[in-house]
């Protein structure tokens, strides 16, 4: 679904066609629940996120500027109830990887052991740092686009990506006795 066509939705949704907004829940939960899911790590809290961040949108649809990505505002407001629920639990939950690119010769348990240390790595950074680390390494999104999600500038992503990957550098050399 392109932006543009995102936007008319938008548009009808204002105009009091409220199913809609049920096309662009359909279209973007999938990718919501998945990066809300990597930050709160439970799949009962993450659709709990994920759906009080669709009422949040759609209560606030009259805030959302047609200058940016209907994307971009979404996961934004996505990300942010997110974090607001790892910052008010103070719990911080396992993030589950899978480990696509592993050489064939490794072991099933070696694999599964780096995930854990990774996991538990990523588990123990702050939720901001947390939150560029899912963004930039699993969802893939550009620095200009963090930087609008998380309504900051791009040099402090890149500052913040930067000082979450020697943190987790620094956890995996303790871990690893020295070595990585």
């Amino acid at each position: 679904m392109d932006d543009h066509y995102c936007r008319a939705l938008v548009n009808k949704c204002l105009n009091g066609e409220t199913d809609a907004f049920d096309e662009l829940v359909n279209h973007h939960q999938f990718a919501m629940y998945n990066t809300v899911f990597q930050i709160v790590g439970d799949g009962d809290d993450a659709r709990d996120v994920t759906q009080a961040a669709f009422i949040k949108a759609w209560e606030n649809l009259h805030t959302y500027d047609t200058k940016y990505r209907f994307f971009s505002w979404l996961y934004r407001i996505m990300v942010n109830e997110a974090l607001n629920m790892v910052r008010s639990r103070r719990v911080h939950y396992e993030l589950k990887l899978v480990n696509e690119q592993s050489d064939p010769a490794d072991s099933e348990l070696m694999v599964s052991e780096q995930n854990s240390d990774l996991s538990r790595a990523i588990d123990r950074l702050t939720p901001e740092y947390k939150a560029v680390i899912v963004m930039r390494h699993f969802e893939d999104l550009s620095y200009k686009e963090m930087a609008d999600v998380l309504n900051i500038d791009e040099k402090t992503v890149k500052s913040r990506l930067y000082s979450a990957r020697i943190k987790l550098r620094d956890a995996l050399t303790r871990r690893m006795g020295g070595v990585v």
